[in-house]
């Protein structure tokens, strides 16, 4: 009889560390997008999308309009906020090319929320010190911003891992009432 209980007792702990595995990294894939604002009267805007990657690095996509074409133009991840931006370079992203760039950042999007940052673009390399384009990392709530690719489970899997929990719970807990209602017979 005890190794029925052992067996309902297996089986619940088994669905508990399988919902916590499934729904795990849904929540840790959500991608937060912040808004680059012009400065120095550039007209250039647009956003940065930082994804927390699973193997601790953060994916930066920014996608920016208003740079003259073929003109690559520095961008990079300070300390600070676009008010107070320390001028020193935390994080250096790709060139901005046509107003794009992808970097892979060697730190977890956790740890760069973990104080305040911003995301400052250069009008060109001679000409760094004019700033076009800021917008500071904070977090924010997680927004549907649609993920291309595989790679880990996107945010829309997340509703799979509450039924394969669900479910994966509902047989051990009628495993467990089971081996209790044989004991009792």
């Amino acid at each position: 009889m005890k190794i029925r209980h052992f067996g309902a007792l297996f089986a619940l702990i088994l669905s508990m560390v399988t919902f916590i595995a499934l729904a795990g990294p849904a929540a840790a894939a959500n991608p937060i997008t912040i808004q680059l604002g012009p400065q120095n009267n550039s007209g250039i805007n647009g956003t940065a999308t930082l994804t927390e990657m699973a193997n601790g690095q953060t994916q930066v996509v920014v996608n920016v309009t208003g740079f003259q074409a073929g003109v690559p133009s520095p961008i990079h991840i300070h300390e600070g906020t676009c008010a107070t931006l320390n001028p020193s370079v935390k994080f250096p992203l790709t060139n901005l090319v046509n107003g794009q760039s992808t970097t892979m950042v060697n730190a977890s999007l956790t740890a760069i929320l973990g104080q305040p940052h911003a995301i400052n673009a250069h009008k060109s390399a001679q000409e760094a010190s004019v700033y076009v384009a800021c917008g500071n990392i904070t977090a924010q709530a997680p927004t549907a911003v649609p993920r291309s690719g595989g790679g880990g489970m996107a945010e829309s899997n997340a509703p799979l891992a509450w039924i394969a929990g669900g479910t994966l719970l509902a047989v051990a807990l009628a495993g467990g009432l089971l081996s209790l209602r044989r004991r009792a017979a």
